[in-house]
């Protein structure tokens, strides 16, 4: 290995060990009570040295998001399949991101905040962000399980596959934060949530579905 390769190892390491650390702090203090400080003293840097890895906290909380984002990714793809029809693996996914907040909740707090935030508040390259949201998030899974869905005839056709994705995700991180934050409600209706998060996706899908599923 040569000289630049083994500093470019390092860096990236480096870069890691730092997002550990800010994970520590983000998880127990929170998004808005953590500082730069804490996370330089969290890895044992200097402010300075923590500034050429990432330039702001939100910097820092975008690559938390986007490991989080990884996680969510991975494991609505072991869930998606071409032996499923689009409109089935919609179902799939949206009951992954149910897992997903349930099993990773810090993760979830910041890929929430990443999804509804105003990006040109944030101190993070505009164009970086929406390049990553489109690239590692599942939007883009989405969007190709619609495409799928209207080839099959389990989902319509008249509708833009992009307008009809992200009509759905939408709605999606709606029922999420509901459930997340909401629960109580359900818990002295006693509705179970799983069936409140299923019942919402039919009524929502069906409206979508194409001529084929919609009479089976």
């Amino acid at each position: 290995m040569g000289i630049a390769e083994r500093k470019e190892r390092e860096k990236e390491q480096r870069r890691n060990a730092i997002i550990d650390a800010s994970e520590r702090i983000f998880f127990t203090k929170g998004m808005d009570h953590s500082t730069m400080d804490d996370v330089a003293e969290e890895a044992e840097l200097s402010k300075g040295t923590l500034y050429l890895y990432f330039k702001s906290k939100e910097d820092i909380q975008f690559a938390i998001f986007l490991r989080g984002a990884a996680i969510l990714l991975g494991m609505m793809q072991e869930r998606v399949s071409d032996q499923k029809s689009g409109y089935e693996n919609l179902l799939e996914m949206a009951a992954v991101s149910v897992e997903y907040s349930k099993k990773h909740t810090d993760y979830f707090q910041f890929f929430l905040f990443f999804q509804s935030a105003n990006l040109e508040t944030l101190n993070i390259g505009q164009a970086q962000i929406e390049k990553s949201l489109i690239e590692q998030s599942p939007i883009a899974l989405v969007i190709d399980c619609v495409k799928k869905g209207i080839e099959d005839g389990s989902l319509r056709s008249d509708i833009s596959a992009d307008v009809f994705a992200a009509t759905l995700w939408t709605q999606i991180l709606g029922v999420l934060i509901v459930v997340n934050y909401k629960s109580n409600l359900y818990r002295m209706l006693s509705v179970d949530v799983n069936d409140v998060i299923k019942t919402h996706l039919e009524l929502v899908s069906n409206g979508g579905r194409g001529g084929r599923e919609s009479m089976e």
